[in-house]
């Protein structure tokens, strides 16, 4: 097993390499990046990098305009780099959302999809530092199911297990 942690934070778990859009691409621009790339929806963008909006396939399919500004959604959830993964998972859990953009100083610096907290899921464990019995989950444990205790240590797993 890897390092021990205490808290896992966006920065660890996002994506950097943003495919990014500007509110004046067209629809079909953005139709063929989505299908291209294989991916849902992408951060809507301005010169200097600031989030303007999000778009998604949803956005595509029910909404009706030329461009990107014209269907994007413009109420974004967006987290710091320093917001802990565990809190980023319960925003997409409560906000019914499939991403959140990441910033630092007001700009995009890489976006968390379900699918990176699905792989931080499978590569993180809570071991028990009582008995070392362990479960998988973003979020710590508040007792081990084998003693009882309350004291755990997040261990992930290096990249490629």
């Amino acid at each position: 097993m890897g390092e021990a942690i205490d808290t896992v934070y966006a920065s660890e778990v996002m994506t950097s390499e943003v495919i990014t859009v500007r509110p004046d691409a067209t629809l079909d621009e953005v139709a063929r990046l989505l299908m291209t790339h294989r991916i849902t929806g992408v951060p809507v963008v301005d010169d200097e990098g600031r989030v303007q909006g999000i778009v998604s396939e949803f956005d595509l399919i029910a909404k009706r305009g030329r461009t990107v500004a014209d269907v994007m959604t413009r109420d974004v959830i967006t987290v710091s780099a320093d917001t802990p993964a565990e809190t980023v998972a319960d925003l997409i859990v409560e906000r019914r959302v499939r991403r959140v953009p990441v910033l630092r100083d007001g700009r995009l610096v890489g976006i968390i999809t379900r699918a990176d907290l699905v792989r931080l899921f499978a590569m993180t464990q809570w071991v028990c530092s009582n008995c070392g019995y362990f479960e998988r989950g973003i979020h710590r444990p508040e007792r081990c199911d084998a003693c009882g205790n309350s004291r755990f240590t997040l261990q992930r797993e290096p990249p490629g297990m």
